[in-house]
This record gives structure tokens, C-alpha cells and sequence, in this order.
């Protein structure tokens, strides 16, 4: 287990993690959570050795296999799979133990060599790595690119792969969701349900921690506690907790007044003196009910546009593309004031064209883009972050945007994104990513658009930050077309959908959920390649089954995944029952003897069900 006692966790003078004292058991799935800078990552980072805690213990046991996502990537032409193999290093050393011993013509150690590598599963580990890869969006023909070939946001995506291909005890994920595309975000949580070991999860989406969490720990600055079920959970008992800790402050606060009022009373009066002096003791021993801090909200203010035309952007029969490269065709899209409109669709399969194509920054191959004549775009691209002087300060980069706005005027409006005082007149360069990002949303907004794009504007944003977000897009009386991994942010803020997908852009009229079941069909019905260098043991695998044995796998398959969902359900109402019991134990031993006995019951029959799903899973793919 993972305990922490007294735990003091320092950056400079301030102290991020105060006397914090909490248990991760085997097998939890605990979402980390709180505002940016409250040492969520110096936590992950005391976890892994390299930095060191400041008082109290944080343990983990020393056995444990940990696994974490690089935080660099090394130049490499190393093919991509080939690099997501290498995240299973205990393979990684029987197989150089092996080159070592057929060098020396040692039988006797590749037999056992052998014996060793097909306990561990070794010779299907090139299937299980493109497994992962092609679950994380990248296609066969990635498989074999070199790992310096792919953009930033697919290294990233690389490096997640290698983390996932160790067989760890423990997990620590720091916002993983970031990179990744809706689609590839509701494999990843599928991916991390079925997970056997200890998992600790950064991230500000909602719906992902719900989804994946078994626990959260909130981190506010102060110190840190542990919370049964996921954010939605944590998030009533938080707000529990404020309204007792309150309802208790006044009452104390009432009480100290009584006090106070008697004392000033009577202090003077020799009758009354002694009762007086015994209040005023009384005073002193009576302490505030401490209240627990309250994350207060943000509110942006968006300027209005000074002229909303009706309809301001259609693209009619449009095709687009790179060179000689189709990448959409036949596009046809009416925006009008008051549009949300939510766009769907893998990485890679246009989404990030067709706003560049709104944005009028890309030329259409064919077709018409017809923009009203007062059309006003705030374009958020995935690179903007990036794209801001961090040698200037919020300040001098507003008012070189707009060079009408004087310094108060500059601070004014900075200040409603949250950058006041000395945040908005330093250099831009040491603050946090999403400190940058909501700099970058306030510079697109300052100019009044009446049309904004945004494309995937929650990367590194708290979820403070995502809520004032949302809450300033469903007050913007202009249009607003979004691509976003955040479910939340899509299901908030858009009233209907757009799919990209085999270059057509097609209305889509369900719900997410709705969506999320459509691609987990498809994943199921689809049958999925295996790299050409595949192992020879996988012979048998490649004879493939015919229509109707897969659609029998596909019936076991999805009756498994119920079954596995219940038992799933099971096991965490037994688990918080015992972190209730273990509470007072010493009341009733029996009863947590029992829990312990029916969690470990659960636990089998939950590891049961996930093996039997990953063979039948296997035996589709194949």
C-alpha cells in the first residue's frame, strides 16, 4: 500500500502538502485532484525518488514496479513500436540476456532464457504493443515510422504507450488525457478500468475521473485527503463538508458574541466581576471552527460583439486537403449567431482542417467559403499556447494587441481572466501551462469575435478555469464550434454535433454516450491488422474465424463486459464499506473481517472476468 503520515511536502517557504496522513490500498484507482499549484505533481514526483519530502513518511513498498509516463523524449529513429515495446523493461532485459547468451552459444541459458520470456508473456508482446498503439490512434503504417517522424502531441502519445506497456504495480499518470482525442480518451479509460495494479491519475476531466476513479485525493493547497468514488462523489461530500464546517463557524462565531457581549457588560461591576472573568476565560478557550477552504469561482468576462450577422459563415460543397493530399470533401457547413456546434472524430481525421477552413487560415481545393461581411473569427489552435513572447508580460502582450487599451484598461481586463497584481506585469516565460492558455483565450477574446473556434482549449486548464469557460460560452450570444476531449465542456456547452470522419463532415444527433457505445461497436466489429513483424508463435492466431465465430466472440464478448461492469460495481461498494469500517475497527472486528473476506472474493471474481475479456478480446482481434 501507499501511506502518508504527517506528510510535508514544501516549494520554498510555502508549503504545498501539510501534515497530510492517508492509505492507497492495492488496486485503487485514485484520481489526484485540485487547482494547479497545489503540489499535485511534486507528490507524483516524492513517489517516484526524486524529490524528497520535508517531514512525516510517504511509503511505498519497496517491490513495487512503477510506471509513469517520461517527462523527455530523446531524439530517436527507433520505429515507433519497437519504442512502445521498450516500456516493458523486464523484457527488455531477458531479451539482451538472451543476445548475451547466443553470443556466447550457452544452451543451456536460452533454454531457460526461454522458459522465462513465455511466463512473462514476452513473445506476444509485439501484438500487445500495436495493440496499444493502434488504441491510441496510431495506424499500422505508424507502426514502423520512426519515433522523430511524429509531431509533439503524438510523441506524447508514444511516450503514454511505453508507460502502459509495463507490467506495473503501480501507475502514476500526469494528465494523460492531454494530446488525446475524444475517441482515443474513452479507449484510454477502458484501458485504465482494466487495470490490475495501483493507479494515480492526474487530471482536471470530469467525466474521465468518474469513469476511471475508484478514489480521489484533493489537494487544496494545505494538505490532503482521501475520498471514496470518483470526482462527481468528491464532489457532494466536499460540499457537505462546506456547509457543516459553516453551519459549525456560526455557531461558534454566535457563541463567542454572547460571550463577548457579557464581558463587556459586566466587567466593570465588582458583583458581576468573577462571571465576567470566567466568560472572558471561557473567550479564550473557545477557538474558530476552522472552515474548509472553498475553491472560489472564476468568472471571465467575454466582451460582446458589436455585430452579430445571420448567417455568418457557410461552406458549400468544399473540399480540402495538403498538396495532393484529400483530406476532407463535400463540406457543407451554416453557421448563425447562436450556434454551438461540437466536433467528433479521431485524431487525424480532419477536425483541425475543417477549423482551419472556418478560420479562413486554410484555401479550399473546391467549393465555396462564404463569410458575412461583418464576420469576426477568435481562432484557438492547439499551437497558440506556445506561439505567445514569454519574455514579455500579460500586460505588454494585450496592449500590443490592442494598442488602444492604456495600462488600467489592460489590468482591468486581465484581471477577469484571473491575471492581477503582479501576474500581469512580469515576464510570461516561468508561469504554468494553464496560466498561458488562459492568457491565450483572454487575447482571442479582447478583439470581440463573433464567431470563436476553438480547438482543444482545456489542455492544462484546472477545472475552475474549465468552468468559467463553460460558463462564458453559454453567454456568448455569438457562434462557437469547439473540438474538445472534455465531455463535459462539449455536453455544457454544445447544442448539436459534427462528425469527421472518412473525409465527410456528417450530422451526428445523439448524445456522447450514445457516441462512446457507436465507437466501441465499431472497435468490436472492425478487424484490426497485425504488424508484419509479429512473432512466429502467432501462427494460429492469423487463420482467423469466420462471420460467425465473431459474431459469437462479439455476444461472450459484450455478455463479459456486463458481467464485468457488475462485479466492477460490487467491488467498490465493498470497498467503501470497508474504509468505513476500518474507521472503527476496534468497534466491530467481525464485520471488517467479513468485508475483508467478500473484497477479496470481489477481487476474484473481477480479476476472473477481466482475463476472460482480455482472451476473447484477443481472439477478435485476431
Amino acid at each position: 500500500m501507499i501511506r502518508a503520515e504527517h506528510l510535508e511536502l514544501r516549494r520554498g517557504s510555502r508549503a504545498l502538502i501539510h501534515d497530510a496522513s492517508f492509505t492507497i490500498h492495492p488496486g485503487q484507482r485514485v484520481g489526484v485532484i485540485g487547482r494547479n499549484g497545489t503540489g499535485k505533481s511534486s507528490l507524483f514526483a516524492a513517489l517516484q525518488g526524486e524529490i524528497g519530502i520535508d517531514a512525516g513518511e510517504l511509503y511505498r513498498p519497496e517491490r513495487w514496479v512503477l510506471a509513469a509516463v517520461a517527462q523527455h523524449l530523446p531524439a530517436t529513429r527507433q520505429p515507433s513500436l519497437a519504442f512502445a515495446l521498450d516500456g516493458d523493461t523486464q523484457l527488455k532485459a531477458l531479451r539482451e540476456q538472451w543476445s548475451e547468451a547466443e553470443a556466447r552459444h550457452d544452451g543451456e541459458a536460452l533454454a531457460q532464457l526461454t522458459g522465462a520470456i513465455e511466463d512473462i508473456g514476452g513473445f506476444e508482446a509485439e501484438s500487445r504493443a500495436a495493440r496499444l498503439l493502434r488504441g491510441l490512434g496510431f495506424s499500422d503504417a505508424d507502426l514502423k515510422r520512426p519515433v522523430d517522424d511524429f509531431s509533439g502531441g503524438w510523441k506524447m502519445r508514444l511516450m503514454l504507450a511505453q508507460a502502459l506497456m509495463q507490467r506495473s504495480d503501480l501507475l502514476l499518470l500526469d494528465e494523460p488525457t492531454n494530446h488525446l482525442d475524444l475517441d482515443t480518451v474513452l479507449w484510454l479509460e477502458r484501458w485504465l478500468v482494466a487495470y490490475r495494479g495501483t493507479l494515480l491519475v492526474i487530471s482536471h476531466d470530469r467525466e474521465f475521473l468518474d469513469a476511471v476513479c475508484t478514489h480521489s485525493l484533493h489537494l487544496d493547497g494545505e494538505s490532503a485527503r482521501l475520498y471514496s468514488g470518483g470526482y462527481s462523489e468528491f464532489a457532494r461530500q466536499r460540499a457537505n463538508e462546506l456547509v457543516e464546517a459553516r453551519r459549525m463557524a456560526a455557531e461558534v462565531a454566535d457563541k463567542r458574541a454572547h460571550l463577548m457581549r457579557f464581558v463587556e457588560r459586566f466587567r466593570a461591576k465588582a458583583s458581576k466581576a468573577r462571571q465576567a472573568q470566567s466568560r472572558l476565560k471561557a473567550l479564550q478557550r473557545l477557538e474558530e471552527a476552522p472552515v474548509p477552504p472553498d475553491e472560489a469561482d472564476i468568472v471571465w468576462q467575454v466582451p460582446q460583439p458589436p455585430k452579430l450577422p445571420d448567417p455568418l459563415l457557410r461552406l458549400r460543397e468544399l473540399a480540402a486537403g495538403y498538396g495532393e493530399r484529400r483530406v476532407l470533401s463535400d463540406v457543407r457547413v451554416e453557421l448563425a449567431p447562436g450556434d454551438r456546434v461540437g466536433l467528433l472524430g479521431r485524431n487525424g481525421a480532419g477536425k483541425s482542417t475543417l477549423m482551419k477552413l472556418l478560420a479562413g487560415v486554410l484555401q479550399p481545393q473546391a467549393g465555396e467559403r462564404l463569410p458575412a461581411r461583418d464576420l469576426s473569427i477568435g481562432y484557438f489552435a492547439q499551437s497558440q499556447v506556445e506561439e505567445l513572447d514569454g519574455a514579455l508580460s500579460p500586460i505588454e502582450l494585450l496592449r500590443d494587441a490592442v494598442p488602444s487599451f492604456n495600462e488600467q484598461q489592460a489590468r482591468d481586463y486581465l484581471g477577469g481572466f484571473g491575471y492581477s497584481g503582479e501576474m500581469a506585469t512580469t515576464p510570461l516565460a516561468p508561469r504554468s501551462g494553464g496560466e498561458k492558455a488562459r492568457l491565450a483565450l483572454a487575447m482571442l477574446l479582447v478583439h470581440k469575435p463573433n464567431l470563436i473556434l476553438l480547438d482543444e482549449p482545456t489542455n492544462h486548464l484546472d477545472l475552475a478555469a474549465r468552468e468559467a469557460l463553460i460558463r462564458a460560452l453559454q453567454e456568448f450570444p455569438g457562434a462557437v464550434v469547439l473540438v474538445s476531449h472534455d465531455r463535459a465542456l462539449l455536453e455544457a456547452s454544445c447544442e448539436r454535433y459534427l462528425r469527421v470522419v472518412q473525409g465527410r463532415v456528417q450530422e451526428y444527433s445523439e448524445d456522447l454516450d450514445s457516441y462512446a457505445e457507436l465507437l466501441r461497436r465499431e472497435v468490436a466489429e472492425t478487424p484490426v491488422g497485425k504488424p508484419s513483424d509479429a512473432p512466429a508463435s502467432s501462427a494460429v492466431a492469423r487463420s482467423g474465424v469466420d462471420h460467425r465465430e465473431r459474431r459469437a466472440l462479439q455476444n461472450r464478448l459484450k455478455r463479459v463486459e456486463e458481467q464485468l461492469a457488475q462485479a466492477q460495481q460490487t467491488l467498490g461498494r465493498i470497498e467503501t464499506d470497508l474504509a468505513t469500517a476500518s474507521a472503527a475497527a476496534s468497534q466491530d472486528a467481525a464485520k471488517l473481517t467479513q468485508l475483508i473476506a467478500a473484497r477479496s472474493d470481489a477481487a476474484a471474481k473481477v480479476e476472473a472476468l477481466e482475463n476472460e475479456w482480455l482472451e476473447l478480446a484477443a481472439s477478435l482481434e485476431a
